[in-house]
């Protein structure tokens, strides 16, 4: 019996660690974060250009859009991980017929299925319950906001044409979660609309992503539009992109916080 009870521990102790070394391929930005936050940063041998790079072992693999099949292959990847978002379907069948796991992931829109999506990959690195760990960690940290007043937000994702984010999308949720009343009410995610719209929603705080359009171009493109009560009051913001725009359990609270300290910031 214990010779029995020595082979079972060394038998799931010796998968434990064959499984976890796994060698992985990341084509997502925010599943690459994911693997950071699940430690698995030395087993992740593959990213792309938009990916944050850890190490110089790591091989950049293209882009999001157009990830190197052969650079992948050569690599010999495990699991390939990417986002429905980012992967063409060619790709991904191009990968699977080299033998290559592919697993493909849902867009995430909203905080539950954020969780969602952090737990699966976490199962699928046999780390189900570290995951969970830090999904009660973020979501502990997420009840600390105490919400008094809510101000109407508009997030610019482009000005030249305008697109923004509605109330539908990831960043529609992080401003939910930080307070804010989004004044974009839309089933499509980020729509576009004309600068008559936005006179008419009047809202009193504007955030936008960093990508391409900075704080100075933003407020210069407003600047004409006094009745807004943004421009009027100066409640223009610009955030890092990554922060707001890629979802990762520890990015969506870091962006809560940061849109919470700006709806508060006179409080």
């Amino acid at each position: 019996m214990k010779n029995l009870s020595l082979f079972l521990l060394f038998f799931f102790f010796f998968n434990f660690i064959v499984f976890s070394q796994q060698k992985i391929v990341s084509l997502t930005p925010s599943l690459t974060e994911s693997l950071y936050l699940l430690n698995e940063e030395d087993n992740v041998v593959g990213i792309t250009t938009f990916c944050r790079r850890v190490s110089e072992k790591q091989k950049i693999v293209g882009t999001y859009l157009e990830p190197n099949i052969e650079e992948i292959v050569k690599l010999s990847a495990d699991i390939v991980v990417v986002s429905k978002e980012g992967s063409r379907k060619e790709v991904v069948d191009r990968l699977k017929k080299f033998n290559i796991k592919v697993i493909v992931f849902n867009p995430v829109n909203n905080f539950v299925e954020l969780k969602q999506q952090f737990i699966k990959l976490g199962k699928i690195l046999n780390k189900e319950e570290y995951a969970k760990k830090i999904v009660k960690e973020y979501e502990d940290k997420l009840t600390k906001f105490k919400i008094n007043k809510t101000k109407k937000v508009l997030c610019v994702i482009g000005i030249q044409p305008i697109f923004v984010a509605s109330d539908k999308s990831y960043i529609g949720e992080i401003i939910k979660y930080a307070g804010g009343e989004n004044v974009i009410k839309s089933k499509i995610n980020y729509p576009q609309v004309s600068i008559e719209k936005i006179l008419e929603l009047r809202p009193e705080v504007i955030i936008s992503p960093s990508m391409g359009n900075n704080e100075q171009e933003i407020k210069n493109f407003f600047s004409k539009y006094k009745d807004i009560p943004a421009v009027k009051n100066n409640k223009i913001f610009v955030l890092q992109t990554n922060i707001l725009c890629q979802p990762t359990i520890k990015n969506f609270y870091t962006a809560v916080n940061e849109v919470y300290k700006i709806l508060n910031e006179d409080e």
